[in-house]
């Protein structure tokens, strides 16, 4: 049997046009809180204070900044503000402050340093060497 896969799902539906019903409602109450501050402070003052009021609205419906609306853009952005900067591991209920520092490198000692070895043992060692590990030394010219 085949079934028919829905496509598309987080796509929000248009009501208005281009419009999807959130940002209807954003237009709603952005227009109507101009509206009401034009009406109750008449002159150039009203709007100086219901300008900010109309441009907020206008960006937050219309404007997409990187693929996301503006609304989620300044929400992402109070939360970047209001964060601390400083990277915290949580494991469980615990708390842990993970602090990353540069440790003082020491230099090791060279155990070799203060060895001397015989003439003998250089050519023994040179021995195993050229015979690779074998019994077997290679003749001596």
């Amino acid at each position: 049997m085949q079934f028919k896969v829905p496509q598309k799902i987080d796509i929000e539906d248009r009501i208005l046009g281009p419009l999807t019903m959130i940002q209807i409602v954003y237009t709603a109450v952005g227009a109507g809180a101009g509206y009401i501050i034009l009406s109750a402070i008449s002159g150039i003052v009203g709007w100086i204070f219901a300008l900010p009021i109309f441009l907020l609205t206008f960006f937050v419906v219309f404007v997409k900044i990187n693929g996301q609306s503006f609304g989620l853009f300044l929400r992402n952005l109070a939360t970047y503000m209001s964060n601390p900067k400083t990277r915290l591991w949580r494991k469980g209920d615990n708390n842990i402050r993970v602090e990353i520092y540069h440790p003082q490198i020491t230099k090791a000692a060279d155990p070799y340093a203060n060895k001397h070895y015989s003439r003998a043992d250089i050519e023994k060692l040179a021995n195993i060497i050229d015979s690779r590990g074998k019994n077997n030394p290679p003749a001596v010219n």
